[in-house]
């Protein structure tokens, strides 16, 4: 846990200086182009970078995979995993002097995945894999010079697939859906000319599972047995370096 912690932290300190230095390598060059800009009309980019899950589950029932005849030994478990994500996005803002409102749209694949032993049988294998997330969200910024700096809220979506394996019974669950929940990020962005910025932006995002069934047609009924349901509370968090082009009303 210790190793991925510093690593998203050291992704986060080569991602803030590509944009620092990138920014300045351009001040001389567009510095007329884009002395008077505006943020106004619709835009549209693509964004890549580093992003960390916690994904902790815990069983509604006694089921096949936590109990030994009528005890159940346990009902959390978690899976923790980082790993890179990209997509593309689109939006529109409006200006009002410095202030720009607006509203975004989102989608973005990222390779999310851990697989570990059970802590509650170590020969069961559990694996939780985050496939995709979608957003949308309203935006608040603050624009000066050639920058904008604002916030962001809203909905979010993501693909998530939880895996439960006793190989040794060759038992198998699964569960594969999509859920919902709601994120929230801030962000900047570097006019570098007058249709082109470069930006980078952290976003936080909170999924809910509830009473979610994990399918498993040879779980059986009865004591020691039972068809796993289960919740969870899912963070994911991400930075992303982006690239818009801006098409001014």
């Amino acid at each position: 846990m210790m190793m991925r912690k510093i690593s998203a932290s050291r992704s986060l300190i080569r991602a803030s200086s590509v944009v620092g230095l990138f920014c300045l390598s351009v001040t001389a060059a567009s510095a007329d182009e884009v002395s008077n800009a505006r943020w106004t009309g619709f835009y549209a980019g693509g964004e890549l970078g580093t992003a960390t899950s916690d994904l902790d589950w815990q069983y509604k029932n006694a089921n096949w995979f936590n109990t030994v005849g009528p005890a159940v030994l346990g009902t959390d478990f978690d899976h923790d995993a980082s790993g890179a994500v990209g997509g593309l996005f689109a939006g529109y803002n409006h200006q009002v002097d410095s202030w720009v409102f607006g509203f975004e749209v989102s989608a973005a694949a990222t390779d999310l995945k851990e697989r570990k032993s059970s802590p509650l049988f170590p020969t069961d294998v559990y694996t939780s894999e985050i496939n995709w997330l979608a957003k949308v969200t309203g935006r608040v910024g603050y624009a000066w010079d050639r920058w904008l700096v604002f916030a962001k809220a809203g909905w979010a979506g993501a693909d998530v697939e939880l895996k439960l394996d006793d190989d040794q019974s060759q038992i198998h669950a699964k569960s594969d859906g999509f859920e919902d929940g709601w994120t929230a990020g801030i962000g900047a962005e570097y006019r570098l000319y007058d249709r082109v910025s470069l930006g980078l932006v952290y976003d936080y995002v909170s999924l809910d599972i509830d009473n979610k069934n994990v399918r498993c047609p040879r779980c059986g009924t009865g004591v020691g047995a039972g068809t796993p349901v289960v919740d969870a509370d899912i963070d994911v968090q991400s930075i992303m370096l982006r690239l818009s082009i801006r098409f001014p009303d």
